[in-house]
């Protein structure tokens, strides 16, 4: 994945040089990654990128005119005119930034827009810089200790400077364990940690200390009550047809990963310029590649579908699922991988459609108890619960979080996630009501679950997101949250701008994503008595597979043997963590039949001792 690093140790300036070399290798996924290192051993400073080639191609560091600020940089800029003075000629987006922060400071990250993440020298001021993006669309991780700075777009970036402590962070254990995902800024490491979106970073190289700052959240965001119904949808589908087409339009090749969901569609629909390659992985009878196909045939697309018949693609990825997104992301998570090599044949960049229903209004993140609860501790008990049993597959319960951990662990993780959970949701209490609950939901849920997928297609491909453009998230978040409640807002913009597709079901129900009542009415009514025959009468019809692929039966099938070599290994159960004969009795429960989604309690165990041997032991 595309990054910047960096090494900043003035009191060991020896160091550097081979630390940052020693970074880069680790990042280094494929032969196709570029690599550029600058290393300054007088100053002991070392700062560098990576890159899979396709952005940002000329080397790095940028310089200024005299030498004395230099600049890495992973991503892009949009509206570059309005990110420097009238008179600058220069327009690359690394001189941009370099350019602007001359003339403005810390303050330059305001200008800018796109997705990014830099890291600025600047020797007049023995200082490093660090900035990303309102959403952190480039992940950074770095830990400040000792008299020095490191940080990467990986963690075992920062592992290779044997000075860090890999001190278990048991809070995060107790976070993954129950929500299947960290929270906040934690890594499964003590001392490293991640950048927040929307933050500027400053180590301070003459008393080697970091001070961390926000410069953008939901309260820069404007409220306007008054808007109407159709108006927002007039003004949501105009700025999200201008997101794709500045996104879709430049020299590189575009494609969508397309489903049967209304993100891809909606994306796909607006894209202009053809040919354009679209791909979707899925079982051959499951709603995904049913609908996508049908929308591929709609719109014209070039497109390409990957079979996913059994679980083996699952173990033959997942060393390096795994080695990309560092346990983040358990072998649950990792649907789209097996189709990477191909991708990176056919397209560019991706033009995605993460959590575009987020934005655009998701039933989900818009309920009453989530926009109107009646205290805050209504709130906390609510979103606790869709964090750990309806945001992804169910996760452990209060009894089986009891039992998972061994005798001398309980103490030192017992009310651990919670308390936790509830720290952090305590950080966006002081947000407009009606949308705190959604922040919590953008920050914890998109930025560290699902966004790790993006990760793992960045190894591949450049990612580019129309849904987060800056001017379309602003006006939906200036809109009270009821108004894109039960995705009426998302209907009205897809039968506005995009018609043909509101003709096609939506995968999640099958009902169509029209605004045209008659018409959604009967093909409603339709649908509902079709699945209740393929209920009664399953042997007679072939109802469609609801998930694309079948990881409860992967489970105990194709990867049960691989399951069971890890759960009861003896390196398992010698590190006092977790309790053997739980393990044996969850796997035991899962083989059985008997009971639902326990894939979901069992792939973060896995997945977690996966992490334990490749980046601890």
């Amino acid at each position: 994945m595309s990054g910047v690093f960096g090494v900043i140790a003035p009191h060991a300036p020896r160091e550097v040089t081979t630390l940052a070399n020693q970074i880069g290798a680790a990042l280094s996924h494929r032969e196709w990654y570029v690599t550029d290192v600058h290393a300054d051993e007088t100053r002991g400073l070392a700062l560098g990128r990576v890159g899979i080639g396709l952005f940002n191609a000329r080397p790095q560091p940028v310089w200024n005119a005299d030498h004395s600020m230099a600049l890495v940089m992973a991503g892009e800029l949009y509206d570059v005119d309005a990110a420097t003075e009238k008179n600058e000629i220069v327009k690359s987006p690394e001189t941009v930034a370099l350019a602007g922060y001359q003339q403005l400071g810390e303050q330059f990250v305001n200008r800018l827009n796109g997705a990014f993440i830099i890291a600025i020298w600047d020797a007049a001021r023995n200082q490093i810089l660090i900035a990303n993006d309102r959403f952190g669309f480039y992940p950074l991780y770095y830990a400040c200790r000792g008299g020095r700075l490191i940080f990467a777009p990986e963690v075992k970036g920062i592992l290779t400077d044997e000075s860090v402590p890999h001190t278990l962070d048991l809070a995060a254990l107790a976070q993954y364990m129950r929500f299947q995902r960290l929270l906040g800024e934690r890594t499964f490491f003590e001392e490293i940690r991640l950048l927040p979106p929307a933050s500027v970073l400053r180590y301070d190289c003459l008393d080697s200390t970091c001070s961390l700052k926000t410069y953008w959240t939901f309260d820069d965001i404007a409220y306007r009550p008054n808007v109407t119904a159709a108006e927002a949808a007039e003004e949501a589908g105009r700025l999200l047809r201008r997101a794709v087409r500045r996104l879709a339009g430049d020299a590189y090749r575009p494609g969508v990963y397309l489903s049967g969901g209304l993100d891809s569609r909606t994306i796909l629909g607006l894209i202009e310029r053809r040919p354009v390659v679209t791909l979707t992985y899925g079982m051959r009878h499951c709603r995904d590649t049913h609908y996508a196909q049908r929308i591929a045939q709609a719109v014209g697309s070039q497109h390409q579908w990957f079979d996913l018949p059994d679980g083996r693609w699952v173990r033959e990825h997942a060393d390096f699922h795994l080695e990309l997104t560092e346990g983040f992301h358990s072998w649950l998570h990792g649907h789209g991988i097996s189709t990477l090599a191909t991708a990176r044949q056919l397209i560019d960049v991706q033009l995605s459609g993460w959590d575009g229903g987020t934005v655009m209004g998701h039933p989900a993140s818009i309920e009453p108890l989530l926009v109107s609860p009646a205290n805050d501790a209504a709130l906390l008990t609510r979103i606790y619960y869709l964090f750990s049993q309806e945001f992804t597959w169910p996760s452990i319960d209060e009894a089986e979080e009891r039992l998972l951990y061994t005798e001398p662990m309980w103490p030192r993780v017992r009310g651990l996630a919670f308390e936790s959970f509830r720290a952090e949701l305590a950080r966006c209490l002081d947000y407009r009501p009606d949308v705190r609950a959604e922040y919590f939901f953008i920050r914890n849920h998109c930025g560290r679950l699902t966004h790790n997928m993006i990760t793992m297609y960045r190894s591949h491909m450049e990612v580019r997101f129309p849904f987060f453009d800056y001017d379309l998230f602003d006006f939906l978040y200036s809109l009270p949250a009821q108004l894109r409640a039960d995705r009426n807002l998302y209907r009205a913009v897809i039968q506005r701008e995009t018609p043909r597709l509101a003709l096609i079901p939506y995968d999640h129900d099958e009902f169509l994503p029209t605004t045209h009542r008659f018409i959604r009415g009967a093909h409603e009514a339709a649908t509902r008595l079709r699945h209740r025959f393929e209920k009664r009468y399953p042997t007679l019809v072939h109802a469609r597979h609801t998930l694309y692929a079948d990881y409860e039966n992967y489970l105990r099938h194709e990867l049960r043997d691989w399951a069971e070599g890890i759960l009861y290994d003896r390196r398992t159960a010698e590190r006092g963590i977790f309790q053997p004969s739980f393990l044996r009795t969850l796997m035991q429960r899962h083989l059985s039949g008997l009971e639902e989604w326990t894939v979901g309690k069992i792939a973060p165990l896995m997945t977690y001792e996966m992490m334990l041997r490749r980046f601890y032991d």
